[in-house]
């Protein structure tokens, strides 16, 4: 879907972060926000196996943490801007359903967006699985 999610978005406030600067950690708690991103580029990282990587870069038009917003759950990924700087804009919960009740489109877009995500970590996952070897748990004798 190829829709833009800002057009949704009137009402939102905006704040602008330089770069390096990380607008929420791995395992943080929800602060009952989502992110839409203006300008500049972000980078999502996620620990695996003791170590950060990068599982996707967001440009103007993204937006971010509407899981942590809708079931109040500890930040599933750190973001990090990667430019000079960043604008981006932040909805809070209240905003997020006034915007769902005089729009739904904007849920659908927002479900059928992270839904897509959800696939492609588990396309993700799969790959890492299919280079692991397990090994057989024997029956003792």
């Amino acid at each position: 879907m190829s829709i833009n999610i800002l057009e949704f978005i009137n009402n939102v406030s905006v704040r602008t972060f330089l770069a390096g600067e990380t607008i929420f950690r791995e395992k943080d708690a929800s602060n009952g926000m989502m992110y839409f991103v203006f300008t500049g580029a972000l980078e999502i990282r996620k620990s695996y196996d003791g170590e950060e990587r990068v599982i996707r870069k967001l440009e103007p038009g993204a937006f971010f943490g509407e899981i942590a917003l809708i079931n109040n759950v500890p930040r599933a990924a750190t973001v990090r801007v990667i430019t000079e700087k960043s604008k981006i804009g932040i909805l809070d919960q209240d905003m997020f359903y006034r915007i769902g009740q005089t729009n739904p489109k904007f849920f659908s877009i927002l479900l059928n967006t992270t839904i897509q995500r959800l696939v492609s970590v588990e396309e993700e996952i799969a790959k890492i699985g299919s280079g692991l070897t397990i090994n057989p748990v024997r029956k003792a004798d």
